[in-house]
């Protein structure tokens, strides 16, 4: 019976690995002749697509990584009953999308994969986040800043919003990785008043 729950979170955290490791901007990229991999940051998320590729193919960008992340956590919180697996998944989803097998491990930052995942655990946290994201490149246009100070919040919402201890746990988790490691460049530009801009030159970055 043990080694069923096993076989099944193992089986989950690959469809959240697999989900999330779609390279959604490198395909998009590819189609149009060019490596998101090797030109600006070298990430595959909807910045690096904008800067290089333009508005449409990063709208669409965003818009399958966000559904990577939502769709894996959604259905696993409909059909399984452990917030434990789930958190799991979640957390299987932003490795995939930032370390993905497709690409010899590289990837985005996470960011917009991470929002999908919230959208699912919780719409109004999620909503709140974006917000908070949105007000910070408004007023800065720096996309990478938006995402440092919106996701260390993320716990806290949830928290507020009374949602299960290992949301809160993944989420700790996650900002972690997505804010320190993930972001760790864009914080060392952003210290150094390097970073780019959103509608600066497509390769500087």
């Amino acid at each position: 019976m043990e080694s069923d729950r096993v076989i099944n979170l193992l089986i989950w955290v690959i469809i959240g690995y697999i989900s999330g490791a779609i390279p959604t901007g490198y395909i998009i990229g590819r189609i149009k002749g060019i490596d998101l991999t090797q030109i600006g940051s070298g990430s595959t998320g909807a910045t690096n697509v904008l800067r290089n590729l333009g508005k449409t193919a990063a709208i669409i960008t965003l818009v399958i990584d966000i559904l990577k992340g939502f769709l894996p956590v959604y259905f696993s919180i409909k059909l399984q009953p452990c917030t434990f697996l789930v958190a799991c998944v979640a957390i299987a989803c932003i490795v995939g999308h930032s370390k993905s097998i497709f690409l010899k491990f590289k990837g985005g930052k996470s960011s917009a994969t991470g929002l999908g995942l919230l959208i699912a655990v919780s719409w109004k946290v999620a909503a709140i986040t974006f917000f908070i994201w949105l007000l910070v490149v408004i007023t800065s246009r720096y996309s990478s800043l938006g995402s440092i100070i919106a996701i260390p919040l993320v716990p806290l919402w949830l928290y507020l919003f009374h949602k299960p201890i290992p949301y809160i746990v993944l989420t700790i988790l996650a900002a972690v990785y997505i804010v320190l490691i993930r972001h760790k460049e864009n914080i060392q530009r952003l210290i150094k008043g390097t970073e780019s801009k959103i509608g600066q030159s497509k390769n500087k970055d």
